[in-house]
């Protein structure tokens, strides 16, 4: 199937103007919702809902600064970021960071995976894929990628029990809604 692949080809996929990449990015995106859905369940076991809330946004809030600090090009809020602001940001990214290092530490000596604690960098990556998809493929096409493979995704996860779902297998009137859910996709999208 994938014999007439070259290297440049195969390169092209990350090509922003080609059309699969976002298709690739919008699928992948809905892969980590569904993901993100576990990993925050298995922290919630250990910090309730509001530490779980003020977990995962304190490490969202820091790599956004990051990224806010070493990436944006355009003006926030209509001002270009200075020096000074820049600095005050770092320092408030990293004090959040070694904050949250402190806490994962401190997670893991009681029994979590260190998995659990990706959930604000799982949200991040899922904003910044839905915007992009958004924006490349129109916002029908870009929902009905993102459901469609957080659906599937959701449903290996609990087939196979990973994640620290219980296992459950899937019937095959699931099957055949997966299947049909998989179907519709592929036609609203292609049409």
């Amino acid at each position: 199937m994938f014999t007439h692949l070259t290297q440049s080809s195969f390169l092209d996929i990350f090509d922003t103007s080609n059309m699969l990449f976002p298709i690739v990015v919008a699928i992948g995106t809905g892969v980590l919702i569904a993901i993100l859905g576990p990993i925050n369940g298995l922290l919630h076991t250990k910090t309730g809902t509001w530490g779980l809330s003020s977990l995962v946004h304190a490490i969202g809030l820091g790599v956004s600064l990051l990224g806010l600090i070493l990436f944006q090009q355009a003006p926030l809020l209509g001002a270009y970021l200075g020096t000074p602001q820049r600095l005050a940001l770092a320092f408030l990214a990293v004090c959040l960071l070694l904050a949250y290092a402190g806490l994962v530490w401190i997670g893991i000596q009681k029994g979590l995976p260190w998995y659990s604690f990706l959930g604000g960098i799982i949200g991040i990556l899922v904003v910044l894929g839905t915007v992009f998809s958004i924006n490349k493929l129109g916002v029908a096409n870009a929902i009905t990628l993102l459901l469609a493979s957080q659906v599937l995704a959701a449903a290996l996860l609990q087939q196979f029990g990973l994640l620290g779902q219980e296992a459950s297998p899937l019937s095959a009137a699931k099957l055949v809604g997966l299947g049909i859910l998989l179907m519709g996709a592929v036609i609203a999208v292609r049409s």
